[in-house]
């Protein structure tokens, strides 16, 4: 590890700060938590950070000993990965999701609807066990705030995103409000209230459409939720 700046107060909370204390560095690992390996991929988490910045940060952390980086083979990117110091981070940087969670986190604004966003964080929370065997390409037109279209192709219990036609026939038809379906990916609604609502309608076989919401993991945040719901529920708040 590389040495942190002295500080006057001598205390592991403020070192701890200077690591985490800004607002793209626990991103960043929450990216390489959640199974992103090279730059684009890092990036594609975080597009609201410059390539630029991004870059400065990775460095920065390989640096301080919290990621490593594997240089490939000539034309082909590299790919980071926590070390072990950076894998102790992990706990911590959940704990941060689920404290916001419980106490400050709400429904999205719209500037922070992004429906591209919400397709990547839908591939990096899909459960491969739950996943068609078979090749499915399921097409999703969202709108409202952040709207976009693109394509979810699963092959080999892998998912890709695509913000271009792939030319495969479509199997499964997702219509839905971007922010009302960045409310089901974090955990905040249930998929059936969704659809009765109308915020989300499914055109394909009925045995896609019943299998869909299954395919993701949507719990990463439910302690925090469920603790917020149970305090509410006890001071009365609706």
């Amino acid at each position: 590890m590389v040495a942190m700046a002295n500080y006057s107060d001598y205390c592991p909370i403020a070192v701890g700060v200077d690591v985490l204390g800004d607002r793209w560095t626990p991103l960043i690992i929450r990216e390489l938590m959640v199974g992103s390996t090279r730059f684009n991929e890092i990036h594609r988490g975080v597009p609201k950070m410059s390539r630029t910045l991004l870059a400065q940060r990775l460095r920065t952390l390989e640096r301080r000993g919290l990621v490593a980086r594997q240089v490939a083979d000539r034309g082909r990117a590299g790919s980071y990965s926590l070390t072990p110091a950076g894998e102790g981070l992990t706990p911590i940087v959940w704990a941060m999701g689920n404290w916001a969670a419980e106490w400050v986190f709400s429904d999205p604004d719209d500037d922070e609807c992004d429906g591209l966003s919400l397709m990547w964080r839908m591939h990096q929370v899909a459960i491969p066990l739950k996943l068609p065997v078979d090749r499915t390409v399921v097409h999703m037109a969202l709108s409202g705030a952040g709207a976009a279209e693109g394509w979810l192709g699963i092959e080999n219990r892998q998912v890709s995103v695509c913000k271009d036609d792939p030319g495969y026939d479509v199997d499964l038809a997702v219509q839905a409000e971007t922010k009302q379906l960045q409310r089901w990916v974090v955990g905040l609604v249930p998929f059936r209230e969704l659809v009765r609502d109308g915020s989300v309608r499914l055109l394909g076989p009925s045995r896609l459409v019943r299998a869909f919401p299954t395919w993701f993991d949507t719990s990463l945040f439910a302690e925090g939720f469920k603790r917020s719901d149970a305090r509410k529920r006890s001071q009365g708040v609706a």
